[in-house]
């Protein structure tokens, strides 16, 4: 499957939101998310069923990738190194405790020069020396540095496969060919209206 924005096939399911994703869920018709552009849209994928997930599904892949990292919580700092990093969250390694909850401000180390600051990151989850942190406040430029990165580094390049075009989405088709059936129906009935009795 290929995102309909930029072509790329670095594509992951979405969670489901509403009742309507829910519904067309049913019939094949489920959200995704483009790991590159971050477009997401909702597309047919006809005979296939999603497992309702135990625990917490992701919009974006974290990718394993190794980064120097600092996390500032207050007035106290600590080293560590990330084990994997999406856009919205990374998870890290480090000797500093920090339970869940906790805000905490985090610098990544992307290469000689090159840093990304998250104002603002949650610790969800703290066990053996490992951290996840969620990203609450980041901003734009810093958060398009940080995707550019993913994008160049972590995720496959799609070399030498063009874009191919967007298709349709599937309720608009619905709703030209109701429309199409709509005027058959009236110019029928306006037919019959017209013809003289025998």
């Amino acid at each position: 499957m290929r995102c309909p924005r930029c072509g790329s096939e670095s594509v992951r399911r979405s969670s489901r939101v509403g009742g309507y994703e829910r519904l067309i869920s049913a019939f094949y018709r489920y959200p995704f998310r483009c790991q590159r552009c971050a477009h997401r849209f909702r597309a047919l994928h006809w005979g296939h069923r999603y497992p309702h997930p135990s625990g917490e599904r992701r919009d974006y892949e974290r990718v394993v990738v190794r980064l120097r990292a600092r996390l500032t919580a207050g007035t106290e700092s600590a080293e560590a190194e990330t084990t994997d990093v999406s856009i919205t969250g990374c998870a890290v390694r480090t000797s500093a405790q920090f339970p869940p909850g906790t805000e905490v401000r985090v610098t990544l180390h992307l290469g000689p020069g090159r840093t990304v600051e998250i104002a603002e990151a949650v610790v969800r989850a703290a066990r053996e020396g490992r951290v996840s942190l969620q990203f609450v406040h980041i901003g734009v430029d810093e958060q398009r540095r940080l995707a550019e990165y993913v994008n160049a580094v972590a995720l496959p390049i799609d070399v030498g496969r063009p874009a191919r075009r967007a298709r349709l989405p599937l309720e608009v088709v619905l709703a030209g060919i109701a429309g199409l059936l709509v005027i058959f129906l009236i110019l029928s009935m306006m037919t019959r209206v017209g013809t003289p009795a025998r």
